[in-house]
């Protein structure tokens, strides 16, 4: 039986797709896995599974309902990795009758605007009452639960294979990792930069700037990379390339990582960038009430800012620097926990109905 895994977004490094689809693969109990990524995702791919070039995104609708129509008449099961309201949509409309059991499975990440969208999502839940909906958080189950979808929380998958975390005992770099987005405070890190600036520091930053899945910034990041670009802080590295796993994960040796993140998006969104931080033993400087921020406190892995200004965010890494091997120290042991609980096993089981 082929497993099918969709993901739109994968055409290359950029972004956590990559790292997620290849963590789901790896622990799938098969080796027949078929992988519906971007077109341009061929040459890229060195892992198990067949990459199927295919997703042009702006006729990304109308593949997507060919696509299912498809799958759904084969003998395989279907992953949608990073699913939304369109895809459940899309792939009742694709069935022209009822879903059969144990075939579709859709990993919802986050909640954002599906929640104004429960009326369209309860009458999807009464037509194809076999589908599976896998969530990040309980808080994301509960709600489709109370739509009538059968629901369950999977932890984001996440795995460093046979490497060993090896926390740095001396600081190197403040590090604001991952795209550059509004909802990840690009602006309050244009903001700090700034003051960085004014206050003469000499910490040095590396600030990823790469657009993520979108072909360009828009206007609003834009700006905030053109403030960040001409604040004139002198021990500033701007990353614009989009970099291959092992120099990603490098970039968090002696970091401390900034993520300023929007309450708003990320109060109970899983955020990859926590994960990887984490995982390298970096400590990470986070905005409170998050997903993320709990986590940081849980194990006292980094500062947890209530407030995300300029001057706070300074005054929380000098908090870190007055003990980076301490706190670079408990960011391992935080990592060593969340690649417990965030095995890809409990998808595995859930899809491929194991027992537990």
């Amino acid at each position: 039986m082929i497993f099918n895994i969709i993901e739109p977004t994968l055409n290359d490094y950029t972004g956590h797709c990559y790292s997620l689809v290849k963590t789901i693969v790896q622990a799938a109990p098969t080796s027949d896995i078929c992988i519906w990524a971007g077109r341009h995702s061929g040459a890229f791919w060195k892992n198990k599974g067949q990459i199927k070039p295919y997703f042009f995104r702006p006729l990304r609708k109308m593949q997507s309902y060919i696509l299912y129509h498809r799958l759904l008449k084969s003998h395989g099961k279907i992953l949608v990795s990073t699913a939304g309201t369109f895809d459940l949509v899309m792939i009742n409309w694709a069935a022209h009758g009822l879903i059969p059991p144990n075939k579709v499975y859709f990993y919802i990440h986050w909640l954002g605007c599906k929640t104004s969208k429960s009326d369209i999502l309860a009458q999807m839940a009464k037509k194809q009452p076999h589908v599976e909906i896998l969530c990040t958080t309980e808080s994301v189950t509960a709600f489709f639960r109370g739509l009538g979808f059968r629901a369950s929380t999977v932890a984001y998958p996440c795995t460093l294979g046979d490497t060993a975390i090896q926390p740095s005992r001396t600081f190197k770099h403040l590090l604001v990792a991952g795209a550059a987005r509004m909802d990840k405070g690009i602006d309050r890190i244009a903001d700090l930069v700034e003051h960085l600036a004014l206050t003469h520091a000499q910490w040095p930053l590396l600030v990823q700037t790469s657009a993520g899945h979108q072909a360009q910034h828009g206007a609003n990041v834009g700006f905030e990379l053109n403030r960040i670009t001409q604040s004139g802080y002198g021990p500033l590295t701007l990353l614009s390339q989009t970099l291959a796993p092992p120099d990603y994960r490098a970039l968090f040796a002696g970091g401390i990582s900034l993520q300023p993140y929007s309450l708003l998006d990320f109060e109970d969104r899983v955020s990859g960038v926590t994960l990887d931080a984490l995982t390298a033993g970096c400590p990470v400087i986070v905005t409170a009430n998050t997903w993320s921020g709990r986590a940081v406190m849980q194990h006292d892995a980094g500062v947890v800012c209530d407030d995300v200004s300029p001057s706070v965010l300074q005054q929380a890494i000098s908090h870190i620097l007055s003990d980076y091997e301490g706190y670079a120290a408990r960011a391992a042991l935080a990592g060593r926990a969340i690649l417990h609980t965030h095995s890809a096993a409990s998808m595995m089981d859930v899809i491929f109905e194991r027992k537990t």
